[in-house]
């Protein structure tokens, strides 16, 4: 990756309105790398994951098929070869950053997951789980029953990589899983309690422990970072004028940091260091209204352990139509990823995807 970034970091950077920069390493449009060109010429972008070893990109775009059977694509992109043929598997349409966890990699990198399917790389070979499957290990997935309305048992089912069925754990709660940290082989858990009330969990599933359980706020999910040893969560700019992004320890819910202006959903975290990336959303009043709406200020990467920001810069955007109403055109913030390591950016949107290596 470093010789990469030598090589073509001269192609030009991101301006800055804060502290650093980011510098922009390559920039590939998706739309030369796939082999069938039947879907939309926007070419969206739904989802960016790094591979838990930092070395390639998995990308899901586009919308194919008819709209009682929409597909997209997952392109699998080496980050030092990027132009090289990347694999690409056919998947359902759906998986989006906004929502619950079901699109991620197996630790050693061999297999991603995605809405439940299961693909081996090394093979192409591929098997069912049920929606919402995530791999704890490279041997281990598993299953919870997601679903946010109070039920007396969540049955939580393991599973080999090969879509076995192992075992069952049952809780007396509705759980609903929002990240995966696969080095300790945590889950960070929402629980409802009833409506507009619950708890947020840290679970070992593997011991079948839940290790810490906190009152739900008003904030975003909670998402591992730092090897699984600290958790962040977006705040909420509607509640309050001051929202900051908040980081604690994992094991004891002990605050190491929190940001200094608004650090707002989407965000997403470096799985072994101490840096995110976060959104600045201000509160607005809605014109003749007594309703709040927010104006989007841009993204910065937030370092939790020195407490400063190290990059700040305004997104490109992306539209495309509505998938409801296709007269319509969504607009929104190009989709975004940070590396395990927390030295680059990932963003992708309208069939391009740029890596930005981040210049504090």
């Amino acid at each position: 990756m470093l010789a990469l970034w030598l090589a073509l970091a001269a192609v030009g950077g991101v301006p800055s309105t804060h502290a650093g920069k980011l510098t922009r390493v390559w920039e590939l449009d998706l739309r030369n790398a796939v082999r069938v060109r039947d879907g939309l010429p926007d070419f969206p972008v739904f989802a960016l994951r790094f591979s838990p070893d930092g070395r390639r990109l998995a990308v899901i775009a586009d919308i194919r098929g008819t709209r009682e059977a929409k597909k997209s694509r997952l392109l699998v992109i080496d980050l030092d070869h990027p132009e090289a043929n990347a694999p690409q598997f056919e998947v359902e349409f759906g998986i989006l950053d906004s929502g619950v966890l079901n699109f991620g990699w197996s630790p050693s990198c061999g297999i991603i997951y995605h809405a439940g399917e299961v693909i081996h790389l090394a093979t192409g070979a591929a098997c069912e789980l049920p929606n919402l499957s995530v791999f704890v290990t490279d041997s281990v997935a598993i299953h919870v029953l997601g679903q946010l309305n109070p039920v007396p048992l969540t049955p939580i089912t393991f599973y080999s990589q090969g879509c076995d069925e192992r075992a069952r754990w049952e809780v007396p709660q509705s759980w609903l899983v929002w990240d995966v940290s696969t080095d300790r082989h945590l889950i960070s858990v929402q629980r409802e309690i009833s409506a507009g009330t619950g708890d947020w969990l840290i679970v070992d599933p593997l011991e079948r422990k839940v290790l810490r359980r906190w009152p739900e706020n008003a904030g975003g999910a909670w998402k591992f970072a730092d090897s699984g040893r600290v958790i962040c969560q977006g705040g909420n700019p509607l509640n309050s004028r001051r929202a900051p992004a908040v980081c604690a320890s994992a094991d004891t819910g002990k605050e190491v940091g929190r940001t200094s202006r608004n650090g707002n959903e989407p965000i997403a975290a470096a799985a072994r260091a101490a840096r995110i990336v976060v959104s600045d959303y201000r509160r607005k009043r809605v014109p003749f209204d007594h309703e709040y709406g927010t104006t989007f200020k841009g993204r910065y990467v937030w370092d939790f352990g020195t407490g400063r920001e190290l990059a700040s810069w305004y997104p490109e955007f992306q539209t495309y139509p509505d998938t409801w109403a296709p007269a319509k055109r969504v607009t929104e913030q190009s989709r975004f990823a940070i590396s395990p390591d927390g030295e680059f950016v990932a963003e992708g949107g309208n069939g391009v995807v740029r890596l930005y290596k981040i210049e504090p």
